[in-house]
């Protein structure tokens, strides 16, 4: 990919990371925990899969790579099947910022409590507090590995065109 576009990519990364998803950190849902029975010992581990926080990936990295020169010279099909192809690869990374960054700014009996109860828990009006500090963590731990997605996403859709 052209230095331009690279560049063009983190940026756009960078500002997806806080735009894409209410300051950059998905909310908790409401519901109950998608797995709720499934506690790994790192609460925030828990929190992040039990409400599925890191599924905005796929998402984003749609957007970004959407918004680049590149993107106009080859099939939108293909880089959206190749990002699609490439989501699971960078998931777990994706998935584990997320957990560190609320565990940079919650304690281990919030994070607990907002892993089981979501916004039912008493601690949720914290983690709203907390929701600019978090995303900029998110933002520092994750623009780079949105722009690895997109640009192994753009380059083999490149090959196939």
């Amino acid at each position: 990919m052209p230095e331009g576009n690279t560049l063009r990519v983190a940026m756009i990364a960078a500002s997806l990371a806080l735009a894409g998803c209410e300051n950059g950190v998905p909310a908790v849902s409401a519901d109950a925990p998608i797995h709720e029975a499934n506690s790994s010992g790192d609460p925030a581990a828990d929190l992040v899969r039990n409400f599925r926080m890191g599924a905005n990936l796929e998402e984003m990295a749609n957007e970004v790579a959407a918004s680049t020169h590149t993107y106009a010279t080859v099939s939108p099909t293909d880089v959206k099947a190749q990002i699609s192809r490439l989501t699971p690869k960078y998931q777990t990374e994706w998935d584990a910022n997320l957990a560190k960054a609320h565990a940079a700014h919650l304690s281990l009996e919030e994070l607990r409590s907002l892993a089981a109860e979501g916004r039912r828990s008493p601690f949720y009006p914290k983690l709203e507090q907390q929701r600019p500090a978090i995303a900029a963590d998110m933002k520092a731990a994750s623009g780079a590995l949105l722009q690895r997605l997109v640009t192994e996403a753009l380059a083999s859709a490149s090959k196939r065109s």
